[in-house]
This record gives structure tokens, C-alpha cells and sequence, in this order.
């Protein structure tokens, strides 16, 4: 059974067009790794998903919740918020509250989940990505890998139906990114559904059931990860790739 549908998604700023109609069928448990250049709708498309900007057009199909982006009402897009839980580049932790707290907050007054139950859902999560030690610790006293990890737990503490990754490694220090891509990887392999807009090939490489390569709002070639990086047939995805140093992704197996 598909877990996700989304279906002729178009958005437009003004008179610029940012997405043209794409399509997107998502399984449970499938891990989807959308790649292309900066400005081809990818963070956009994302965004849309849960309502963080609204789409001009088109419809999502979210467990038992179809929706249509333009027509949805409050009540429609609570329920597709409910069912989602996104992970962002540049962290957005609450800068006066603890991780912990950071971890909890979504858990406590929108689910009207019980403070202390809250707390413990937060510290096993937090537990999850090595940050346990870190519970009582503020934004400004992490490393950026280690606030990325926080906004990680954030979003599995919502138990979520699709978890969304806006390029959740782009504002990190080189040095750091492995530890957010490896808290990413434990979360593929426990079966979590996922749509990831990522820069890093290596991670869509080993991990993502399905890679999309956008350009212009408008998927341009999608498929499995070996026939995207070793047998793209579309000359605009071989000139993208061409430009990254993506040898070693071809010699995995």
C-alpha cells in the first residue's frame, strides 16, 4: 500500500513559476532522495507538503487524508501536520529552551500530551541520536551536528507517518556532517518513511530507495539510486552529475 500520493503539485511566487506539476508516489517505509540544483523547487515542493507554504494546485494523499493544497481547510491541514514532521537546515531550536524541552515542545500542547510522559517520550529520543547527556544543555552550547540531532529527535518524538529533510546538512562544518547523516542512516534502516532534499550523494546513494533529480520545478528523471548515478538516461541529470566527484558512489555495492 502506498503511504504517500501527491499528485500535480504546482506553485507559482508572483509570475515565477516555481513548480510545474510534479508527482510523487511514496511507499511505507521507502526512503526518497530529491537532488538538482539550488533553485529548482526542491525546499519549495517540500514545504508544501505540510503546509509551510501552499501550493497553487494539486492534492497529497497522506495515510487515510487526501488533501488538495488549495482548498484545504484548517481542520485538513492539522490533520496532514499531525501525520508529519520536518527536519530543517538551519536547525530552529528554540534558543531559550533546553534540547529537551526543544524535543518536547511539539508534544505537549499540540498533541496534548501529559508533561511527564512528554519528558520521557523526549529523552528516549534523544537517546536515539546520542544526545541524552545533552538533555539540559541550550542551542548556544551544542556544535551545529549536535542541534541537528536535536531537531532530528524533535521530529521522531512526533512519530510522524513521513518524516521531510530540507538538506538538513547544508549549514554544517564538513567535520559534522557525518554524525547527522548517521543518525539518518538508523532512521532508514528502522523502516521510516522518508523524503529527503539532499546534497550529499553518497548518503542518496546507500540509502534512498528512489532518487529524484528536479530542475526548473519539474521532475526530470527519477529511478533507483544505481540507475540515477550509473545509468541516468536524461542528458540534463548526466550534466548535473558530471559536475560532482561522485566516483566512489559508483564503486558501492
Amino acid at each position: 500500500m502506498n503511504m504517500v500520493e501527491i499528485a500535480d503539485v504546482h506553485k507559482s511566487f508572483g509570475t515565477n513559476k516555481i513548480l510545474k506539476g510534479i508527482d510523487l508516489v511514496v511507499k511505507k517505509g521507502e526512503v526518497v532522495c530529491i537532488l538538482g540544483p539550488s533553485g529548482s523547487g526542491k525546499t519549495t515542493f517540500l514545504r508544501c507538503l505540510n503546509f509551510l507554504e501552499r501550493a497553487d494546485s494539486g492534492q497529497i494523499l497522506l495515510g487515510d487524508s487526501r488533501v488538495r493544497f488549495a482548498q484545504a481547510t484548517k481542520k485538513e491541514v492539522r490533520a496532514i501536520r499531525l501525520k508529519t514532521a520536518m527536519v530543517f537546515q538551519g536547525y530552529e531550536l528554540f534558543m531559550h529552551k533546553t534540547a529537551l524541552q526543544n524535543v518536547v515542545e511539539g508534544l505537549v500542547i499540540p498533541r496534548k500530551i501529559a508533561k511527564q510522559e512528554a519528558n520521557e517520550i523526549g529523552m528516549a529520543m534523544l537517546g536515539k541520536v546520542g544526545m541524552s547527556d545533552k538533555a539540559d544543555a541550550y542551542p548556544s552550547q551544542l556544535s551545529g551536528g549536535q542541534q541537528q540531532r536535536v531537531g532530528i529527535a524533535r521530529a521522531m518524538a512526533l512519530d510522524p507517518d513521513l518524516m521531510l529533510f530540507d538538506e538538513p546538512t547544508s549549514a554544517l562544518d564538513p567535520e559534522l556532517v557525518g554524525e547527522v547523516l548517521e543518525t539518518m542512516k538508523r532512521l532508514a534502516f528502522e523502516g521510516r518513511t522518508m523524503i529527503v532534499v539532499t546534497h550529499e550523494m553518497q548518503f542518496a546513494y546507500e540509502v534512498a530507495d528512489k532518487v529524484i533529480f528536479m530542475e526548473n520545478g519539474v521532475v526530470v528523471e527519477k529511478g533507483t539510486p544505481d540507475q540515477i548515478f550509473n545509468h541516468s538516461k536524461e542528458d540534463r541529470t548526466k550534466a548535473f552529475l558530471s559536475r560532482l566527484s561522485f566516483d566512489s558512489i559508483k564503486k558501492v555495492v
